[in-house]
């Protein structure tokens, strides 16, 4: 198995696929953003093009140019710029996103203070989990974002709100994207008599999972 095969590199990773959109992403901006969007991070444009076709009025920046190239091809307004040093007025936009942003950048409480100022409503964020690191270490398990070679920060639901909170008074932070319970009692080599339950139980919604995925915040600023 190749090095690349384990540990992924997302400096380049979006001119190899289709735009990565995640639907409950987009419901997120729909239950809380504005109509005029900046996309901090926007890769090729895919939630900029998606939010633009739900009406929004979406601008996309990206610190490599050759996302946001392919990003104009698709008709999507962006930029080039540096995420800590916007080249916008204060207040033009309503809400700002930083999907999937904060884990890859040397200074987050910068680009958290840069949204601000360019933000009039709220800023959304989303960020992997990183909570129950431990827990999952001592069944031999990982997140798999772990393995990512560009994460620098890893963020627990802790970490997340003492950051924002350096910055912000008015936040609410919540886990979100359960792991399911059911594949993960298959990993772990439970025996048959105790998967079955749990597998039931957890169709049931009897018990939930206290695993979950990624992080989402909403800022008002």
């Amino acid at each position: 198995m190749e090095n690349n095969e384990i540990f992924r590199d997302t400096k380049n990773w979006y001119l190899t696929i289709e735009p990565c959109v995640s639907l409950k992403s987009i419901n997120f901006v729909t239950n809380h953003a504005g109509r005029k969007i900046l996309d901090l991070g926007c890769a090729t444009g895919g939630y900029c093009s998606n939010l633009n076709n739900l009406g929004y009025k979406c601008t996309g920046v990206d610190i490599n140019p050759e996302y946001v190239e392919k990003a104009r091809e698709n008709d999507i307004e962006a930029y080039t710029m540096k995420a800590d040093n916007l080249e916008f007025p204060d207040n033009t936009f309503d809400t700002v996103l930083l999907f999937e942003i904060l884990e890859h950048v040397d200074n987050p409480h910068k680009i958290l203070k840069e949204s601000k100022r360019v933000a009039k409503k709220n800023i959304l964020i989303t960020v992997p989990n990183c909570t129950q690191f431990f827990e999952l270490k001592s069944t031999g398990l990982t997140y798999e974002h772990i393995l990512e070679k560009d994460h620098i920060n890893f963020f627990t639901k802790k970490d997340l709100e003492n950051l924002i909170s350096k910055e912000f008074s008015t936040f609410r932070v919540v886990e979100d994207d359960p792991i399911n319970l059911n594949q993960l009692s298959l990993i772990t080599g439970l025996p048959l008599w105790l998967r079955l339950p749990i597998s039931l139980f957890n169709k049931l919604k009897f018990i939930k999972s206290s695993l979950y995925y990624r992080l989402y915040a909403v800022i008002d600023v």
